[in-house]
């Protein structure tokens, strides 16, 4: 500014006129964006994320997909099950079919989302969930379902074909709602561009760090944008479409930010009223509005210079809304499991000292930056134990410990400054916060989608940076400054702009597409990440599931098909190694054994799952009914062949599993008669026809029996 000073003083002493207007350097730099309207920035975010996710849209479905929708009776009853959802738990349908309270802390009322699968269920697939509802409750019914046996299997016979039929309306419409989400994403986006663009900043500012370090509010806006758009760590909040709610959570807290600067600069009660509507609508989506509560005053002590006092009272509406949203979660959820929860799959760090979860809590934080500047490799899952649990000892853990503390005192300092670099910061803190299990257990240790929101600020924080570099490279020499106003004007070409973009288009869409395939399906999920979180349980067990599934579908290729069995076991016995008590791998395990046709090992692996969920559906429904019949067909063999005592055996294990099929009792009998054991073979016959008047077989074993007994007799 000395320069400045001295050009003032040659102005007075040649006595030239001093109203000439004075413009400071970089004030309102000049644009270097090849797109500068609106539309056109639109339009290119439109197509940019068309093509990056145009191939997920032939995906089927993935990961808690099922969940929310397929074992959803509430989604499935589509219209009439939407007032359920809007008052009940997210995961209250799932956790009622599998017999269990909830196994979350907190509980979680998310509502919104599912309301819109319930709608999709309705206009483009079939309403099958009150009717399954009816039949659930029924088979739950024990002492029902004892008293009338053989209306018991009916009930099941019925639930099968129901499952079936839900099942094909649920996979015909997967196309239709991966179209709704990619477009969902696509709007959000470009809502967040206006924004940025349009709201946040007045008319004439520019963004800057200081003096030097400015740029053009429609460029940063645009790049902003495009790298939250592109960065191929939200592949799984788009491929997943579970995870709706994380999307429609942004889009309504960036409404939510433009209707409370609408009202702060036009006046108009409206615009409160639309900004309290969309803010009641993002915590419906995702309690991660809650954050708005501190981040809307601070945006306008920020960008609208108001007194704290102000800004507070300003905010004071939204504050409301929040805690009526508390009032109706405490009502409609409650605290989800009280006490304490030792399932690790559930609480990742059961296992850990309060020191040690400390630690590894905190490593992860230098995770996620990690990947925000280098996704790869992307998983799924960092389940139990795919981070080791850390100490204090760990280079990384004071690693994180600087990075975030630095990050903390440039909050600090800009927000003295009222620079928007700490609402940048503010908002990646107050999301990260509430996701990094220091503020509150959230049942998993990271997770991709989890950071979803926070990396809003890394492209806040990216793009202004890129733009500036730009200009500072490409800043004019001394020879080409106008001296009549000392207005420094950009040059910047924008070649150099559009280099950037493609430099980041391209190896970003590279990675997305290519991961949107791994969102195919939850088998070509599972398996690919297994190796990338090679000592995950979840990850272990669920490649074992899919290989197990996949051996389903080979019909006559027996070595691949056992091939494919072996996988399996491989991943689900690493499963249960690393948790001894993770009952889906012991079931999974049980029925690659039983595909194999080794009986005991899968009787072995469903004893113990069963030791740690006695009551799990599958056991009455699918596990007991499969060995029933396959003892059944043992002890037939086994009677063939003459060996009796060996055919008893395996009939008597069969009744073990299900003791309410007419036909085991009728062969018990038989290989009892043939035995010799008439007494036994009275009790199984007459079992039989019990359960079956009908039952020709047993009816003319139990008049054979009878005169073979009169004849003892005699």
């Amino acid at each position: 500014m000395a320069r400045h000073k001295k050009f003032k003083q040659q102005k007075k002493q040649t006595g030239q006129s001093q109203s000439v207007p004075v413009q400071r350097i970089y004030e309102f730099p000049a644009s270097v964006s090849i797109l500068s309207s609106f539309r056109q920035q639109s339009v290119f975010l439109f197509i940019i994320g068309a093509l990056f996710y145009y191939n997920s849209i032939f995906n089927r479905y993935a990961l808690d997909d099922d969940i929310v929708m397929r074992l959803n009776d509430y989604v499935q009853q589509g219209f009439a099950g939407i007032p359920t959802i809007m008052t009940t738990d997210a995961y209250d349908s799932f956790f009622k079919s599998m017999g269990s309270a909830g196994e979350l802390q907190g509980g979680r009322y998310r509502p919104l989302s599912i309301v819109t699968f319930a709608i999709e269920q309705q206009l483009f697939g079939e309403c099958h969930g009150t009717r399954m509802l009816e039949v659930r409750d029924s088979l739950a019914n024990t002492p029902f379902m004892q008293a009338n046996p053989v209306l018991g299997n009916k009930l099941i016979q019925e639930k099968a074909m129901l499952e079936a039929q839900i099942t094909r309306s649920h996979e015909s419409i997967a196309m239709v709602r991966h179209i709704v989400q990619v477009l969902l994403y696509i709007f959000s986006v470009i809502v967040l561009l206006k924004f940025l663009r349009q709201y946040l900043f007045r008319k004439n500012e520019s963004v800057s760090l200081s003096v030097k370090w400015k740029v053009n509010p429609a460029d940063w806006a645009f790049l902003v944008s495009v790298i939250f758009l592109i960065h191929p760590i939200h592949t799984e909040v788009v491929a997943n479409v579970k995870r709706r709610d994380e999307i429609i959570s942004f889009l309504f807290i960036t409404l939510t930010l433009i209707m409370a600067l609408r009202k702060e600069d036009e006046g108009k009660s409206k615009f409160l009223f639309l900004g309290m509507l969309y803010y009641f609508f993002a915590l419906l989506s995702k309690e991660w509005g809650i954050t708005l509560v501190a981040l809307i005053p601070m945006m306008l002590y920020i960008f609208r210079n108001y007194s704290v006092g102000k800004s507070i009272k300003s905010s004071l509406p939204y504050a409301a809304v929040a805690v009526f949203y508390m009032i109706l979660r405490g009502n409609f959820v409650g605290e989800g499991k009280t006490g304490p929860i030792t399932e690790v799959l559930n609480n990742p760090y059961v296992y850990a000292s309060s020191t040690e979860a400390l630690a590894t809590q905190i490593f992860i934080l230098i995770k996620y930056i990690k990947l925000l500047f280098i996704p790869h490799p992307l998983s799924a899952d960092y389940s139990y134990n795919t981070i080791p649990y850390k100490n204090f000892g760990d280079a990384g853990v004071w690693l994180s410990i600087a990075v975030h503390l630095a990050l903390l005192y440039f909050l600090f300092r800009f927000l003295k400054k009222r620079n928007w670099m700490a609402f940048a910061l503010a908002f990646y803190f107050a999301h990260l916060f509430l996701v990094s299990n220091l503020a509150m257990p959230i049942g998993a240790t990271m997770g991709e989608r989890l950071i979803y929101h926070s990396s809003f600020s890394f492209a806040m924080t990216a793009a202004f940076f890129l733009i500036a570099l730009i200009q500072r490279f490409s800043a004019p020499s001394k020879t080409n400054r106008t001296e009549e106003n000392d207005v420094v004007k950009s040059n910047a070409p924008k070649g150099i702009f559009s280099f950037l973009l493609l430099l980041l288009v391209v190896p970003a869409g590279y990675i997305t597409v290519e991961r949107n395939t791994n969102w195919k399906s939850d088998n070509i999920l599972f398996m690919h990440d297994a190796w990338v979180a090679p000592n995950s349980v979840l990850a272990n067990g669920n490649a074992g599931k899919a290989f197990i599934e996949l051996a389903a579908e080979t019909k006559e290729d027996t070595v691949k098909k056992k091939a494919m069995l072996d996988s399996a076991i491989y991943h689900l016995a690493k499963a249960v190694e690393i948790h001894p008590k993770y009952v889906n791998g012991y079931l999974n395990l049980g029925l690659a054994w039983f595909n194999l046709k080794e009986l005991d090992k899968a009787e072995y692996y469903w004893g113990l799952g069963r030791k740690y969920f006695p009551s799990h559906p599958y056991f009455r429904h699918s596990y007991d009914p499969a060995l029933a019949n396959a003892f059944v067909e043992k002890g037939k063999q086994a009677g063939r062949s003459g060996k009796l005592p060996e055919a008893i055996q395996f009939l008597s294990r069969a009744l073990h599993y299900d003791s309410t099929s007419a036909e085991t009792w009728y062969h018990y009998g038989g290989a009892n008669f043939e035995a010799r054991n008439l007494n036994e073979a009275y009790r199984a016959w007459n079992k039989a026809l019990q359960l079956n008047p009908g039952h020709q077989a047993a009816r003319e074993g139990m008049r054979v029996l009878t005169g073979a007994m009169q004849k003892q007799q005699e």
